[in-house]
């Protein structure tokens, strides 16, 4: 394993109004903070602890306080590095997924369906939730042999089951709070490395 690039990218030239939009950094507003967070946390989770961080965090659109575009580059101890993409002025959307080895890649296009399908109104209990259309699966291997790979479903009602089981029955929460505290750490670095314009080390 190589290199694993992820994006949240959206065509949003203009501002809807909201505070994650018009609100400063210190009010918690910014897509860093916001779509930041669930990316950094994948990467640590699939790659494990990060030696150094780079970020570039613009803001591209007018009446914005904080960042709409950031880019993240996370070094992990295992060696793979981790971009990482959100912004909400991409006119031409990227990967969702491209995963980089040293005989085979992998991409995909595309966000995860059940968000949609929760928007249709849904039952998160039917048998086929979360299942990925044969047309969307991404693309395994290496040109000119690259093929289409059947695509996991996801699971949102599993998170909710493992939380009312920690509440209810005093089982593990599902994300453990020192997972957070490390992403928040990873974020607050791409901040300063976007400052000074150099990478920020993390002990």
């Amino acid at each position: 394993m190589r290199r694993f690039e992820s994006r949240f990218e959206r065509w949003r030239p203009v501002p809807k109004g909201g505070w994650r939009e018009v609100g400063t950094a210190a009010d918690g507003a910014g897509l860093l903070f916001d779509l930041g967070s669930h990316l950094v946390d994948q990467a640590l989770t699939l790659f494990g602890p990060v030696r150094s961080v780079y970020g570039e965090l613009d803001r591209r659109r007018p009446g914005i306080q904080t960042d709409d575009d950031v880019f993240l580059a996370l070094t992990h101890e295992s060696g793979v590095r981790s971009h990482l993409w959100m912004s909400a002025v991409t006119p031409q959307l990227g990967p969702r997924f491209r995963v980089l080895g040293a005989d085979a890649g992998y991409v995909t296009y595309g966000l995860d369906p059940q968000e949609e399908a929760l928007r249709a109104g849904r039952d998160p209990r039917a048998d086929d939730w979360g299942a990925v259309d044969s047309a969307r699966w991404g693309l395994l291997g290496a040109e000119p042999d690259a093929t289409p790979y059947p695509t996991l479903a996801g699971d949102y009602p599993a998170f909710y089951a493992e939380m009312a089981a920690a509440i209810l029955d005093g089982a593990p929460v599902p994300v453990d709070p020192r997972d957070a505290g490390t992403t928040l750490r990873v974020l607050e670095a791409a901040r300063r490395s976007s400052d000074s314009g150099t990478p920020v080390p993390l002990a």
